[in-house]
């Protein structure tokens, strides 16, 4: 059952990031060029959609509890088809900006942080595995769609293109949902209740990946389960790290051709080393996942918000030799690899399996806003300081990250510490 689950869900999350997040990069400048409308007008929907998916974050994660993932992860892919096919039809600036509302919406629902809950309820345990899965195929999104998109758009333009991606989300992804998970057991356990043990249900013969790849136990016992006002505060720091990284990230995803240039690298050489992102980012997640048994999900944590400060001063010191400048986009894309792994993780060791999806709905909201205002916010700043100073302030934002999952490390060690203090 679990090895079905983590292929379904890897199944869906390629499609529906590479159908909706993805979509900008290959069909918006047809969108642009057919319809007249600027290329800030199309990005400024998706940013819009962005931050509404950080605004509903929270109620959406209540939602989960409630309903449980099966029916909101399918609704979220059945309003992600109407979504794209309502901007294949959209003939005014308001139609495109009301499609991308919906799937603001929709794209909260069906991707990364409700398909986690849905692992956490199922493996138990075994969550970090499944999770670190998952991820690894959602990796692939980009490198799948992209170039899938060129020749959609090449074919069939850019209507057809949206059109044809939601007929994929309906015929894969709706179905997936529906058919591969759990119905929801009813009431949301109540705060300490013990989740559902690991292989309660037996695995499917003949699945992929294999059962016995996603079904073992975790290697070490859960620590203990933070709580009060030391909770309250580890969710707010770990909600602010996560908005950092979120900031960094969503910035560098829109301006990093023209980053590059401004460290002397030629159009063509700039092209090419941001492509090297995702290779770096399914790189990384396949080492955590290889490495699990030693390296501890704070552990992680603190390698991944490490690794983002050090991959710009990499780029900053290195420019303009190119070998240098590889190696800091490199680190930058394992860093970002290994933060959406973070994302599932970290929260549930300090926060536990009880109200999984609520407190990844609050966690998740910040770092969806601030994703959604940082290409405005970044292109702002290096209009007005200069491409310089906007890459100073992307390394001390980076860096803020990096101290708030220190202080969470010291947080976790206090922790058990003080319990084995009191088991003693």
């Amino acid at each position: 059952m679990l090895g079905r689950t983590i292929t379904a869900l890897g199944i869906t999350q390629i499609v529906g990031w590479g159908t909706t997040y993805y979509s900008s990069a290959v069909l918006f400048t047809g969108m642009a060029a057919d319809t007249g409308w600027s290329i800030t007008l199309a990005y400024g929907a998706f940013s819009w959609a962005m931050l509404v998916s950080g605004l509903v974050s929270r109620r959406m994660g209540v939602l989960v509890e409630r309903h449980g993932e099966r029916r909101v992860m399918t609704l979220g892919s059945l309003g992600i088809t109407l979504g794209l096919l309502a901007v294949a039809a959209a003939q005014h600036p308001v139609h495109l900006v009301a499609a991308w509302t919906l799937l603001g919406l929709a794209m909260r629902a069906s991707l990364y942080e409700t398909a986690f809950s849905a692992l956490a309820r199922l493996a138990g345990a075994g969550a970090r595995r499944a999770i670190s899965m998952v991820t690894l195929y959602g990796g692939l999104a980009s490198s799948v769609f992209w170039p899938l998109g060129h020749w959609m758009v090449a074919h069939w333009g850019w209507r057809g293109s949206f059109a044809a991606y939601a007929v994929l989300n309906l015929l894969i992804c709706v179905p997936l949902h529906r058919l591969c998970l759990q119905a929801h057991p009813g009431a949301a356990p109540a705060a300490g209740t013990a989740p559902p043990a690991a292989g309660t249900t037996p695995p499917t013969a003949g699945t992929a990946p294999p059962a016995s790849a996603v079904t073992a136990p975790a290697p070490t016992p859960e620590p203990a389960i933070l709580e009060g006002p030391m909770r309250d505060r580890a969710l707010m720091v770990l909600s602010g790290l996560l908005a950092a990284h979120s900031f960094v990230f969503g910035a560098l995803s829109a301006h990093m051709l023209t980053l590059l240039q401004s460290l002397g690298l030629a159009a063509a050489a700039a092209v090419t080393l941001a492509s090297v992102k995702g290779v770096a980012q399914v790189g990384a997640r396949f080492a955590e996942l290889s490495l699990q048994r030693h390296l501890g999900p704070i552990s992680v944590g603190m390698i991944s918000t490490g690794l983002l400060p050090l991959g710009l001063l990499v780029m900053d010191f290195g420019a303009p030799q190119v070998m240098v400048v590889t190696a800091g986009c490199l680190i930058y894309g394992a860093s970002n690899g290994l933060i959406t792994i973070v994302r599932g993780t970290v929260s549930l060791q300090l926060f536990g399996h009880a109200g999984y999806a609520a407190t990844l709905g609050r966690i998740a909201a910040p770092g969806l806003i601030a994703g959604a205002l940082a290409p405005m916010a970044y292109a702002a700043l290096i209009e007005r300081f200069g491409n310089a100073v906007g890459l100073e302030v992307l390394t001390g934002v980076s860096l803020l990250g990096f101290a708030g999952m220190y202080w969470l490390a010291r947080l976790q060690k206090r922790s058990l510490r003080n319990t084995d203090t009191s088991a003693r």
